[in-house]
């Protein structure tokens, strides 16, 4: 497969304002394209390398929906359970109207709602429930969060939210353990993984890449202290935006997801059919409203994030059952099942909406041009 063009498109992204930036993607299992670009500090001193490691802030949300999915297969979790089973504190759930006034929910928020975003919960990590929890678990935070009102109806609407740290959660109430222990135990040590967690060792902290503010108009980047607001206490792991990672340790999940949810040594961390559910849409008319009425035209949410519905409305040459996310710091994962295909773009540059308007879209579609050229020899 000739991917020279995206090798091209990666050599001109330091001039439009990425310090540096890593792609890798596998087919089948192999990788088929791996490159590094620009410096992973601002004096410049240092290449970029696969040892560099980010704060991958949303893009942990697909991780947490993959450990949440295996409880989901086991029968241990399901889809249309009330959160409330798990965690009683949002078994009386209030709405927020216009006028400031309270209205009991009529429908109970359910663990697709989690999934889906559309659960009616908010991104205040600072609320006064969350500051003022004398817990400062994962668990107790989250119950805490069940104070704060919700923005709509379970299930109605799509907002972008804590709805999966709540899930994250509920993982920790399944499982028995906290939620950094289920993803070492289930995920993370069966598939060799050492540079991801919540938790940075002194050793990893000095391999961070340098963090950025974008620009948009002018393609430049302001460096800021490296840090992720989302790790709201030392005891809690934000399923929703708290990992950090290299790009190959991501890779080695997603390449599995990708390939069958097998590894080639024989553990299994999702099976096919779960796979493939996650690749369909799950929201209602008015939520998919809500949703792609930003960047996502032909695209609904999932069990793992976006998940592609309409080529000839999204124009995205990616195939339907296509789905990943993104991060804050401009992170890009897609899984494709169907062609066996993970990808993920690996940056540290906060604010940067070229990066999700332009770059992630193109580094997809020069794939999957690249394919098409490759089956049509």
């Amino acid at each position: 497969m000739d991917l020279s063009k995206i090798d091209l498109f990666m050599e001109k992204l330091p001039k439009n304002g990425f310090p540096a930036c890593e792609l890798s993607i596998t087919k089948d299992g192999e990788n088929i394209f791996r490159k590094s670009v620009g410096f992973s500090d601002s004096a410049k001193t240092k290449p970029a390398s696969n040892k560099d490691i980010y704060w991958i802030f949303s893009a942990s949300k697909v991780i947490t929906c993959i450990a949440a999915m295996r409880l989901v297969e086991a029968g241990l979790i399901g889809l249309d359970d009330p959160v409330s089973k798990y965690i009683p504190e949002y078994a009386n759930m209030n709405i927020l109207n216009k006028d400031g006034s309270l209205t009991p929910a009529k429908n109970p928020m359910t663990i697709l709602h989690l999934f889906t975003m559309t659960g009616g919960m908010n991104y205040d990590i600072k609320s006064k429930s969350i500051l003022e929890s004398a817990d400062k678990t994962t668990l107790g935070l989250v119950r805490a969060m069940a104070k704060e009102p919700l923005s709509f109806e379970p299930g109605s609407h799509y907002k972008y939210s804590l709805c999966h740290d709540v899930l994250a959660a509920v993982v920790e109430v399944v499982s028995g353990m906290r939620y950094s222990e289920y993803l070492e135990k289930n995920i993370f040590k069966p598939l060799g993984i050492k540079d991801m967690g919540f938790r940075p060792t002194e050793e990893q902290k000095k391999r961070f890449s340098a963090l950025y503010k974008y620009s948009n108009g002018t393609k430049t980047a302001r460096e800021c202290p490296v840090h992720c607001a989302y790790t709201l206490s030392d005891e809690y792991d934000s399923g929703g935006a708290g990992l950090f990672s290299t790009v190959d340790e991501y890779m080695k999940i997603i390449t599995v997801v990708a390939c069958g949810g097998t590894t080639k040594d024989g553990y299994q961390l999702l099976k096919p059919e779960t796979i493939e559910s996650m690749g369909i849409n799950r929201m209602c008319d008015d939520a998919l409203n809500d949703f792609s009425s930003s960047r996502f035209f032909g695209y609904g949410w999932g069990l793992c994030g976006r998940a592609h519905m309409d080529p000839e409305y999204s124009l995205s040459k990616s195939p339907v059952g296509e789905f990943g996310w993104d991060g804050a710091a401009c992170a890009y994962v897609m899984i494709d099942p169907k062609n066996r295909i993970a990808m993920y773009f690996g940056t540290h540059i906060h604010s940067c909406n070229y990066g999700y308007h332009k770059v992630h879209p193109t580094l997809r579609d020069l794939l999957y041009e690249a394919l098409e050229e490759e089956d049509g020899n």
